[in-house]
């Protein structure tokens, strides 16, 4: 039986994701999440990428929402928020109540949260018939076979994937080595040794799945 990778754009049904991702500036990421007593809600662990500027009042905001039943900041540096936080998540519940699992959620590439699960055929249908029916809007942006991955580290993709988030790789580029390699805490000599090695394992693995010989 194989397991497959969806990506899932949904917006609406919880207003304090909203509250996030209206500021182009504000960046999401949930981590984690299960299942917390209470109807719809959801335990999350978030990263929150915000202008120091801006963090204060979003904060407050999230704080302030009638859905938000708690909300614990565990960490904060240089932009960077990461908190726990217990609240109403019609989506997430509904991920969490299937046989899928979550892979993690942003907003990296726009407003729209993307959430990327993984599950057997049976189990994204089940979970899409339940979005479906609880009158939640989403677009299947991507569905494809989980493959293993070779070489990467789970610390070299945590480095590669926040890069790539960054706009690291955009052009002209959102972020630069040593702004990136402040907000993630280590060295710049550091991280651009990392991300030369985990784009080598990446190519390396891109090339070997994707051989072309002359003449074939």
């Amino acid at each position: 039986m194989e397991l497959l990778e969806a990506s899932i754009r949904a917006k609406g049904h919880q207003r304090w994701i909203e509250t996030i991702t209206r500021d182009s500036r504000a960046k999401l990421r949930i981590l984690r999440s299960k299942r917390a007593p209470g109807r719809d809600q959801v335990l999350e662990l978030i990263e929150v990428t915000v202008d120091k500027d801006l963090r204060k009042s979003l904060l407050r905001d999230i704080s302030s929402d009638p859905e938000v039943k708690e909300l614990a900041i565990v960490g904060s540096s240089r932009g960077r928020v990461v908190g726990l936080i217990r609240a109403k998540g019609i989506i997430m519940r509904r991920i969490a109540d299937s046989d899928c699992f979550l892979v993690y959620a942003s907003n990296a590439r726009g407003r729209e949260l993307e959430w990327r699960v993984v599950g057997t055929e049976k189990s994204l249908r089940g979970l899409l018939k339940s979005l479906t029916k609880t009158g939640v809007k989403y677009q299947v942006v991507e569905m494809s076979q989980v493959k293993p991955r070779r070489g990467l580290t789970p610390r070299r993709e945590w480095l590669l994937r926040t890069a790539f988030e960054r706009g690291y790789f955009d052009y002209p580029k959102g972020t630069h080595v040593r702004a990136l390699a402040r907000e993630l805490g280590v060295s710049a000599p550091t991280l651009f040794e990392a991300l030369k090695k985990a784009q080598r394992k990446v190519l390396e693995e891109y090339f070997h799945a994707t051989q072309v010989y002359p003449g074939s």
